[in-house]
C-alpha cells in the first residue's frame, strides 16, 4: 500500500490575495480561512490540467502533457463578506479511472468537476464511467459531494460533436450542474470555480461578482501529440515512492 501521507496536500501559501487576482505572497495563516477540495475527472487530452492552470495560475500551456496519477494545483478566493477559501486542486490522470489509488484521491471531496471535450463524443460518454467510480467511492462521504459536469473546448465551437440538450439531460439525471468553459481562452473558469465554491459554503453571489469573474483571454489551439511527454506527472499509481510536488 502506498504511504498515505504522500497523498496529503502540500503546504500552501498563508496570506490571501486580492479576490480575482493570483496569490503569490506569504504571511500571518488567517484561522478564518475556509479549505475545500476539488477533485477533476475525465478522460485523458479532454483538457483537465490546463482547466487548473487557468484557475490557479491564470495562465495555458500550448503544448499537451499527459498527467500520471495525480497532480495538485491551489488558489486562495475571496468570496462575499471577506471569506477566504483555499482551493485545493487535485487533477486525476485519466488512465487512473482503473486505478487502485482512485479511492484515496476522492476521500475529502467537496466538488468534483467532470470534464469532457465538447468535440470529442467519446469523453462525453466516458463520463458516465466515471461517474460510476466517483458515487462508488464518495458514497460514504459525511457531507454531499457537489457533482459538476464540464464541457471544456467551447472555443471550438465548430467542431461540436455533444449537443447543447445532451450535455444538460446527462447533468439533470444524475443531479450535476452543466456548465461550459474554455480553458483556452480562460471563458468561465473562474466564475465556475468561484461558483461551485460559494455553494457548497452557502454563500451568494450577486449577479455583478458572477459577471466580473468572466474573463476572456487570447489563447491558441493546440493538438495532443501522439506521444506525448510526460513532464508534467507528479505522482503515478505505478511510482509509489515517489513524493507528491506542489504547483501552486
Amino acid at each position: 500500500m502506498a504511504n498515505m501521507a504522500n497523498l496529503e496536500a502540500p503546504e500552501l501559501p498563508k496570506k490571501a490575495p486580492i479576490p480575482g487576482k493570483i496569490d503569490d505572497t506569504e504571511g500571518e495563516e488567517d484561522a478564518e480561512d475556509k479549505v475545500l477540495k476539488i477533485v477533476v475527472v475525465g478522460d485523458g487530452a479532454s483538457g483537465k490540467t490546463s482547466i487548473c492552470q487557468r484557475f490557479a495560475k491564470e495562465s495555458f500551456d500550448k503544448t499537451y502533457h499527459q498527467t500520471l496519477g495525480l497532480d495538485f494545483f491551489s488558489r486562495r478566493i475571496m468570496l462575499p463578506h471577506e471569506m477566504q477559501v483555499l482551493v485545493q486542486v487535485w487533477d486525476i490522470g485519466g488512465q487512473s479511472i482503473a486505478g487502485e489509488m482512485i479511492d484515496k484521491y476522492l476521500t475529502g471531496a467537496n466538488i468534483v468537476f467532470f470534464v469532457y471535450d465538447v468535440t470529442n463524443a467519446k469523453s462525453f460518454e466516458n463520463v458516465n464511467d466515471w461517474l460510476t467510480v466517483v458515487k462508488r467511492n464518495t458514497k460514504g462521504s459525511e457531507t454531499p459531494v457537489k457533482l459538476v459536469l464540464m464541457g471544456n473546448k467551447t472555443d471550438l465551437e465548430q467542431s461540436r460533436q455533444v449537443t447543447v440538450d445532451n450535455h444538460k439531460n446527462f447533468a439533470n439525471a444524475n443531479d450535476m450542474v452543466p456548465v461550459y468553459v474554455s480553458a483556452k481562452t480562460g471563458d468561465t473558469v473562474f466564475m465556475t470555480f468561484r461558483q461551485a465554491v460559494a455553494d457548497v459554503l452557502n454563500v451568494g453571489l450577486s449577479k455583478a461578482e458572477i459577471e466580473a469573474d468572466i474573463a476572456i483571454i487570447q489563447g491558441s489551439v493546440i493538438e495532443a501529440p501522439k506521444q506525448p511527454e510526460f513532464i508534467h506527472a507528479r505522482r503515478s499509481d505505478q511510482s509509489r515512492n515517489t513524493s507528491v510536488c506542489s504547483i501552486s
